[in-house]
């Protein structure tokens, strides 16, 4: 009696198999979508500021100009990812601080008119990322 083909035991395996890896896949990719999210926030918040001192350098008198053409399109990129970007600024035309919560959990990201660009969160008395 040699029958060719594959037991029920062993199909049933086969396709436990499979599941338990596809939804290994599941869950990496999750995680994986979540860091692109954050680099793109990180990435546009990035985009803003030298958008900023561009537009601040070409005015010729140095300060800020918040009407800079792109600006409500990055801001719109970044309010797509989840949330809303935080904007402070005691004058606009002197000093700003944009900061926005990243998606991955990782807390908040900061970009200001100093240059700097690094996990913080503006908050309303301050015009610069804090330390």
């Amino acid at each position: 009696m040699n029958k060719k083909g594959f037991t029920l035991i062993e199909l049933l395996v086969v396709i436990a198999i499979i599941g338990i890896l596809s939804g290994t896949v599941v869950v990496s990719m999750s995680g994986a979508q979540g860091s692109a999210k954050d680099a793109r926030i990180k990435s546009s918040l990035g985009q803003i500021r030298t958008t900023m001192e561009v537009h601040k350098f070409g005015a010729g008198n140095g300060s800020y100009a918040w009407t800079a053409t792109g600006m409500t399109t990055l801001l719109d990129d970044i309010d797509d990812q989840g949330g809303d970007a935080h904007v402070k600024t005691a004058t606009p035309t002197t000093a700003w601080c944009i900061s926005k919560d990243l998606v991955g959990g990782s807390g908040s990201w900061c970009v200001d008119s100093t240059g700097a660009s690094r996990a913080a969160v503006c908050t309303t008395a301050l015009t610069a990322c804090p330390n």
